[in-house]
């Protein structure tokens, strides 16, 4: 009668061994692929929400209208804030926008803000001074409560600094920069108010610089120009 040989103690030992082995391997694999996904995932995310807020800034900039109460735009140096046209069915209402860099989710952000729509004058001049109001409030964005009464805003991205400069005389001039020369030198001060469209700049440069460590990192800069202007480029 032949004996059936089975495994011994050792050879199951080593089985188990190799088994939890692969399967780590298999585990380390699958979660870097994992990271690597979401990774992807964050940075599609980001580049999105940065494409969406540029296509929103040049589409604001392109409905800037006059209005006899306050500026068509108005930049200080850490806000630009604008009246633009905003239809509504048959009616033509206007927003206050602003846009600057403030505190939100604990992050400073790309942040822009506007009014609910506006057809009075006193209502225009009360979303103007909100516009102001919130641009410079230290507090987070997430717990200001008074923004959903007063109007909405949207953090874009995770920015450092901000900056404009304006086009005249041919070349982009950032503010408070001196041009020109000799005693003809003049400073383009960082407060910028237009009351009329046709004296808006030329164009207007945007300069955002994106924190290190994100998705998205870097210098960016988009130009807009003015279509009252003749510029040639």
């Amino acid at each position: 009668m032949q004996r059936v040989r089975g495994f011994t103690l050792i050879e199951v030992l080593i089985a188990l061994s190799l088994m939890a082995l692969l399967t780590m391997m298999s585990w380390r694999g699958l979660d870097a692929m994992l990271r690597v996904a979401q990774v992807t995932r964050d940075n599609s995310v980001s580049l999105s929400g940065l494409q969406m807020g540029l296509a929103q800034w040049a589409v604001d900039l392109a409905h800037v209208v006059e209005t006899p109460e306050v500026h068509a735009l108005d930049w200080d140096g850490h806000v630009l804030r604008m009246v633009r046209s905003s239809p509504i069915g048959s009616a033509e209402a206007l927003l206050v926008v602003a846009w600057t860099q403030r505190l939100a989710a604990g992050t400073q952000q790309w942040v822009r803000w506007q009014s609910a729509p506006v057809s009075q004058r006193d209502a225009l001049i009360n979303a103007w001074q909100q516009a102001a109001a919130w641009a410079q409030a230290d507090r987070d964005m997430d717990a200001d409560s008074t923004d959903d009464r007063r109007g909405s805003a949207v953090a874009v991205t995770p920015l450092s600094t901000w900056q404009l400069a304006y086009y005249a005389n041919g070349q982009w001039v950032l503010s408070n920069t001196l041009i020109g020369s000799g005693s003809g030198r003049r400073a383009l001060q960082a407060n910028a108010v237009v009351a009329n469209v046709s004296d808006s700049p030329e164009g207007l440069r945007l300069l955002l610089t994106l924190p290190s460590g994100g998705a998205l990192a870097g210098r960016l800069t988009s130009d807009w120009f003015n279509p009252a202007a003749d510029v040639t480029r």
